[in-house]
């Protein structure tokens, strides 16, 4: 007789919910009517709960699966969309329409008084843009413990530096309208808040270290959720926080236009024009030291992204460097994704690496730099094994060596399309005039 053997019974696997079934969801990347502050922050207040941390079983106990406590368990469902919040576009001439004052003004008197109606509403948008950011991005970030104070400094900059000099513009020109609607002498008013704009320098130096800090914290899954909700809602106009960031540089670089705008319907024989034309000659002198400023921070944050392989490659022109002329990817004759840096002193290829550019055999420096602009067809591509087949040949190449093939390798580049390989080529001609193009052999030196 045999014993009959007992199976267990198979129960019904009730843990249906997965690690993977928790999705946060995908980055999304995305100008009117305004809403109060107030009712916009608590709003915010609302939706933007810190989630407290769940306390850890010990390893000795666990608690049995139960049905009841599995359906808490929800994936995250990005919120419902709501409308995005609209400014007015009105125009003076809308403000002021059924006025009698207008029938009376010349199309020259309203075209001037549309462009510094533009330049004024422009100010008050601009100083809303930067309370939001302040408060309901920078300060929500720092009480929710989701950055520390020096990361947030880093990412937003001197942004404190800046509202009060829009504040002041706004301040200036709604104090010279007049009882009929329109706004006269604003040319002194002008010229005494230019010099003030001198904040935009430090401002402008520090985003690409700002910009590189805030999309590593965006793989901070908390992180990413906040910004993606603060995204959805109404008081961000559908603009991502850099987007907003990035909006007070653009109304920086925008000044010479507005005023070159009011400038062109101020009559010559108007005490405005004098004034206008100096403040516009003070905003390029400005405007030009934050580029430099700009373009040495971008040029120093780059220069210690390099991973170095060895010593030697660790060239003085590399840390001499203060500009960085043009940066972008490219790939050599067997496909392999590189990307240059051309510095005014040196050319430096690297490849990507876990850690960063890993900077690719030896820099060349610009006073040993040749560049041959190569004829589409002349290089093929693939490996040593399809070298000798009719491989497929490529177009937009030019290539990079020392003067002496001693000193280092060469590097043969494919740019991505002819307007690609025109810019490098206009970058090279900056720094170095070795330039060769092959089937003409001209080379500049020797005209």
């Amino acid at each position: 007789m045999e014993n009959p053997i007992l199976r267990k019974r198979k129960r019904k696997d009730e843990d249906a919910t997965s690690v993977q079934s928790l999705d946060v969801g995908s980055n999304t990347k995305s100008k009117k009517s305004r809403r109060s502050i107030l009712r916009v922050s608590s709003s915010l207040v609302n939706l933007l709960s810190p989630s407290k941390p769940q306390k850890r079983n010990s390893s000795g106990f666990k608690m049995p699966n139960s049905p009841a406590a599995k359906q808490c368990i929800s994936p995250y469902k990005i919120p419902s969309p709501s409308p995005a919040q609209r400014r007015l576009t009105r125009t003076w001439s809308d403000m002021m329409a059924g006025g009698s004052s207008v029938a009376s003004m010349t199309p020259q008197d309203i075209k001037r008084q549309e462009a510094i109606y533009e330049l004024y509403q422009g100010e008050i948008d601009i100083v809303e843009d930067l309370n939001n950011v302040k408060k309901l991005y920078r300060d929500s970030m720092l009480t929710l413990h989701l950055c520390t104070a020096g990361e947030l400094s880093q990412i937003f900059g001197p942004i404190d530096d800046l509202l009060p000099v829009h504040e002041d513009l706004a301040q200036r020109l709604q104090r010279q309208r007049q009882t009929d609607g329109t706004m006269q002498g604003v040319g002194q008013q002008i010229l005494q808040w230019v010099p003030k704009l001198v904040v935009y320098t430090n401002f402008c130096a520090n985003q690409v270290f700002g910009k590189a800090l805030l999309d590593e914290k965006r793989s901070d899954p908390a992180i990413d959720d906040f910004l993606r909700r603060c995204q959805e809602s109404p008081f961000s106009r559908k603009l991502d926080l850099w987007g907003l960031l990035d909006g007070a540089r653009g109304r920086f670089i925008k000044y010479p236009l507005l005023i070159k705008s009011i400038l062109k319907e101020t009559p010559h024989d108007n005490e405005d024009a004098p004034l206008l034309k100096q403040a516009l000659e003070q905003l390029d002198l400005i405007i030009q030291t934050a580029d430099t400023c700009t373009g040495e921070a971008e040029c120093s944050f780059y220069k210690s992204r390099l991973v170095y392989i060895y010593d030697e490659q660790r060239v003085p022109e590399i840390e001499e460097s203060k500009v960085l002329m043009c940066h972008g990817h490219l790939r050599n004759n067997k496909g392999s994704k590189l990307q240059l840096f051309l510095f005014e002193k040196v050319a430096v290829v690297t490849r990507p690496s876990s850690q960063g550019p890993q900077v690719y055999r030896q820099p060349i420096p610009v006073t040993h730099l040749v560049v041959e602009d190569l004829p589409d067809g002349e290089i093929k591509i693939g490996s040593f094994r399809n070298a000798f087949g009719p491989g497929q040949t490529a177009k937009n190449v030019l290539r990079v060596s020392f003067t002496d093939s001693k000193m280092g390798q060469s590097h043969t580049l494919m740019a991505n399309d002819e307007h690609d390989k025109r810019q490098w080529m206009q970058s090279f001609q900056a720094v170095t005039s070795h330039i060769v193009k092959v089937g003409l052999s001209i080379d500049r030196d020797k005209k």
